[in-house]
């Protein structure tokens, strides 16, 4: 059996990737405030999301998130793990009227800023982009998921980024069966805060219920 000298060349890349990673969530506020955890300890993640954040900011801001990943893990001695981006829809729905605001041109560019955030990240590792939500503010009662301003971006966003990144649908999560499809009900009101827009511990709970999430995400806001 050959035995790894530390004074090999190999040695340093082979003790990095020994170390515990250090996840990188970047999001809006439903994600600030998920509590979003990994389950396999030693691993941490490092959260910069922050409330109002769009795919738009996110472009902007993309060179400075990744300078503040990269320097907090190694001032911890961990190696960058995967990039986690939840941006529920704020490209998609006002923050003036809550209403769903958007166009065909909205779309693109959004899925086009999508695309090359993510390529981006993908040069730092693994990508999971969690799907966009309906906002009960934002939909008129009995809407259609189809019909949803959170459908129309989880489209684009199907269509857009890159085949590595792993697209993980969640808007049907808060949404109830009628007549067959899914749809904006009264029902749906439990899951959000008073705001319409905001998610209760039931609504994280849903989310989190998704079989499509990956194992090892943790949203902890769901036992709340």
């Amino acid at each position: 059996m050959d035995v790894l000298e530390v004074s090999d060349p190999e040695a340093g890349p082979w003790l990095d990737r020994q170390a515990p990673p250090l996840h990188l969530l970047i999001g809006d506020s439903i994600a600030r405030d998920s509590g979003l955890r990994s389950r396999l300890p030693p691993d941490e993640f490092l959260s910069l999301a922050r409330g109002g954040a769009t795919w738009k900011s996110t472009a902007r801001d993309l060179e400075d998130i990744i300078a503040r990943w990269t320097t907090k893990a190694a001032e911890e001695g961990r190696r960058l793990g995967d990039a986690v981006i939840w941006l529920t829809g704020n490209d998609v729905y006002s923050r003036l009227t809550l209403l769903s605001s958007f166009s065909p041109e909205t779309l693109e560019e959004t899925g086009r800023l999508a695309a090359d955030v993510c390529r981006r990240l993908l040069e730092k590792g693994r990508v999971t982009v969690l799907g966009p939500l309906p906002r009960m503010s934002g939909e008129i009662s009995g809407s259609r998921w189809e019909t949803t301003a959170s459908y129309h971006l989880e489209r684009r966003l199907k269509h857009s980024l890159p085949p590595a990144v792993r697209l993980v649908p969640l808007g049907r999560q808060l949404l109830r069966r009628a007549g067959g499809r899914y749809c904006v009900v009264q029902e749906c009101a439990t899951s959000f805060r008073h705001d319409g827009v905001h998610l209760t511990a039931e609504g994280y709970a849903r989310v989190a219920d998704a079989l499509q999430l990956p194992i090892w995400i943790s949203l902890t806001a769901a036992f709340k």
